[in-house]
């Protein structure tokens, strides 16, 4: 004789309704060559309720049944799902892939780029101290030009000094030689 026992309080019924078209949801745990005249559970609570009450509280979690899970009679996802979304993913994949390439080729030609932005950078701090040794050298330069230039006005003056000194010297013997004969 088959015992019946009505299903305890932790069992889980969780319903999975993709398709409204489905056939009546069927447990998983059911045989399809079962005998559609045995007991169920939930015809024995809808047969006798009460019984159903009268279920001693202080029975022990272990005897819970494990959760009963619905599935559909139709395959989840058909072969061309199946193929459509075995595409996207190798697409996918190659794109990450791709993107992937792409940004080590963008990495590379950063650490170039910075290579030689940095170069040009210690290029550009020599060349700045070459110009100002360059416009030191060309303060000396020009500090000394007028330096001669000073000394070539003074030198032409004393020149001009010595030269008009004699000259007047030889005005002076011109007249005393004329004074004397």
């Amino acid at each position: 004789m088959h015992a019946t026992r009505s299903p305890s309080p932790c069992l889980l019924d969780l319903d999975y309704k993709e398709d409204p078209e489905e056939d009546p949801i069927e447990y998983l745990e059911e045989d399809p060559e079962e005998d559609p005249e045995e007991d169920d559970p939930e015809e024995d609570l809808e047969e006798d309720p009460q019984e159903a009450r009268e279920e001693d509280p202080t029975e022990e979690s272990s005897d819970c049944m494990p959760p009963t899970f619905r599935a559909s009679k139709r395959p989840r996802f058909e072969s061309d799902d199946i193929a459509r979304l075995t595409w996207e993913s190798k697409w996918a994949n190659d794109r990450i892939e791709h993107i992937a390439q792409e940004l080590k080729d963008v990495n590379a030609r950063y650490a170039e780029l910075r290579s030689v932005v940095q170069g040009m950078e210690a290029h550009i701090v020599h060349l700045t101290t070459r110009v100002q040794e360059e416009e030191h050298r060309a303060d000396i330069a020009e500090g000394r030009l007028i330096a001669l230039e000073e000394q070539f006005v003074s030198d032409a003056e004393e020149e001009e000094e010595e030269e008009e000194i004699p000259a007047q010297g030889v005005d002076s013997d011109a007249d005393s030689t004329i004074e004397d004969a």
